[in-house]
């Protein structure tokens, strides 16, 4: 009888988690109506974030179309603000390459991301097209 027992406690546990599983959807991404375009964009801001430091009062990068190694240059520029947003096209992927000063060293901070244009068909009014992706961060680890 205990065997039969905890075999339908697992039985009964398995299925709950399963449940509750395919119930749950994490959405990371809330979708905003507001931030919906009707015209298809070609452009869009990369958001890049910097540090600062007595030491760097500005930051000099190099924005990559595809991956860093490739090194084909996009845009290269000056920052001044912790929060940078430059137009770039959609649908790529693009790497950023921050340069800092450490005392007598240099140090580079690279990273990259996806910056796509997606298609919203349901949770608006209409069709409209947003971005996804596309934040860089290449601020300096404390």
């Amino acid at each position: 009888m205990d065997r039969l027992k905890k075999k339908k406690w697992i039985f009964l546990m398995s299925f709950l988690l399963i449940v509750i599983s395919c119930e749950r959807k994490f959405e990371f991404f809330e979708f905003n109506c507001e931030d919906c375009y009707q015209e298809k964009p070609e452009y869009g801001p990369l958001i890049i974030y910097f540090s600062f430091n007595d030491e760097n009062d500005f930051v000099l990068y190099t924005i990559y179309k595809g991956k860093f190694e490739n090194r084909i240059e996009e845009y290269v520029g000056t920052a001044f603000i912790i929060e940078e947003q430059i137009e770039v096209p959609v649908n790529e992927y693009y790497s950023v390459e921050a340069k800092y000063i450490s005392g007598t060293d240099t140090i580079y901070v690279v990273d990259g991301d996806r910056f796509d244009l997606e298609r919203e068909n349901s949770k608006c009014d209409k069709k409209c097209y947003y971005f996804k992706g596309g934040i860089i961060d290449v601020r300096l680890k404390e």
